[in-house]
């Protein structure tokens, strides 16, 4: 999925400029903040191994190599991520592409003629919106993280025969919900040949004991998914290295059959440059370390919960997800973006979304804690919130 669009509050009317790596803290027009905004979940964007890796893929491959990748178009440093993508997922293959944006287009068409209708979480991602538009197929939307509204919407539009392919977020990028994937899979269990799409751009690296994305998160991740022949419900997902990995590009994953098959359906495959030879360099590198350091994903969860504590000491109703995104809204957008402003003046960035996938009409502020944070950074947010508020 692309990054998240922002209305930045400033009296300026040009867009902000990061002139950082993203962090924890973070220069934005020559000012030092506190940073609670972006996707970096685990905070290696920034890291210098990754940084270096990126450089040296660079001057050994040039910028990228300039034709499609059915063509001459794989270099070590794009089958490095694959092979690494691959044993980060626990499957067989994997399909590295320009963006995790078009996952969801790459999946849809892989998928031709396997469904006769498309069901979408009514919040879903643009991402989503426009895949299921590209499906061919009626398309229909069901109450935001509603099973039961999922069902009764299946038994109102679904004729004898027909095969549903139900698409949602695994996680929500401007609220932090987690999609209830394991009740879409008991309702879509009542049909044949139903499909479950999950587009798990902030799920994948977060979520899960191996960091595998929502659907582990709920015991469902396993050779099922992404799979040329699967009983039961058929489950697919796709994903992006571009956030909590810290990399760039879209990912998916699954058994070779499965993933050739999604290479040839679409023609990111054959009629796209392939991606740039530091931007591949960089994830590579970037796979390594989440794979061989599961502390950064458990400090994650761990600053997660923390600042949920620190948000229901205030008043605010939060659960103990283990998402790093909380979204809040407080009162009108002119009451949010006086919030956002004071915490500015205190050097801490909140974004706050005036309008957004899965936003209500008067927007929100949008806090995403990383790895890198600290207790004290945490505490700090939360207490100046509580002046504010």
């Amino acid at each position: 999925m692309a990054t998240l669009g922002i209305r930045f509050m400033r009296t300026a009317p040009a867009p902000p400029i990061m002139q950082s790596p993203p962090g924890p803290e973070t220069v934005i027009d020559g000012r030092r903040y506190l940073y609670f905004g972006g996707t970096n979940y685990l905070g290696l964007a920034g890291h210098p191994e990754v940084i270096e890796a990126g450089c040296e893929a660079m001057r050994r491959y040039g910028v990228h190599t300039a034709t499609s990748r059915a063509g001459f178009g794989n270099n070590p440093a794009t089958l490095e991520v694959e092979r690494r993508a691959a044993e980060f997922f626990d499957r067989q293959a994997a399909f590295y592409f320009v963006s995790g944006y078009v996952g969801n287009h790459i999946l849809v068409q892989a998928l031709a003629g396997q469904f006769d209708l498309v069901l979408a979480d009514e919040s879903a991602h643009y991402a989503i919106e426009e895949a299921a538009r590209l499906a061919a197929r009626p398309v229909a939307r069901f109450p935001h993280c509603d099973p039961d509204g999922l069902e009764e919407l299946l038994h109102q539009r679904l004729s004898s025969g027909d095969r549903p392919l139900v698409m949602t977020d695994g996680v929500f990028a401007a609220t932090g919900d987690i999609a209830p994937l394991d009740e879409y899979v008991g309702v879509l269990g009542q049909y044949p040949q139903a499909g479950l799409l999950v587009d798990d751009a902030h799920g994948v690296a977060t979520l899960g004991e191996h960091g595998r994305g929502t659907l582990e998160h709920f015991g469902l991740w396993g050779p099922s998914v992404n799979a040329e022949a699967a009983p039961g419900v058929r489950l697919y997902a796709c994903g992006t290295l571009s956030k909590a990995v810290g990399g760039f590009g879209g990912i998916l994953a699954g058994d070779r059959g499965f993933v050739e098959r999604a290479r040839s359906s679409s023609h990111y495959f054959d009629g796209a440059s392939a991606l740039p030879s530091a931007a591949a360099g960089a994830t590579a590198k970037a796979l390594e370390i989440v794979l061989g350091q599961p502390q950064l994903r458990q400090r994650l969860s761990a600053n997660a919960r923390r600042l949920r504590q620190g948000l229901r000491q205030l008043g605010f109703r939060t659960d103990d997800s283990p998402s790093p995104i909380v979204g809040l809204t407080l009162g009108s957008a002119e009451n949010m973006q006086r919030i956002h402003r004071g915490l500015v003046r205190r050097d801490i960035l909140v974004p706050y979304f005036s309008a957004y996938a899965g936003t209500a009409s008067q927007g929100l502020l949008r806090i995403a804690v990383c790895a890198a944070h600290t207790d004290a950074m945490i505490d700090r947010l939360t207490d100046e919130l509580g002046r504010l508020i």
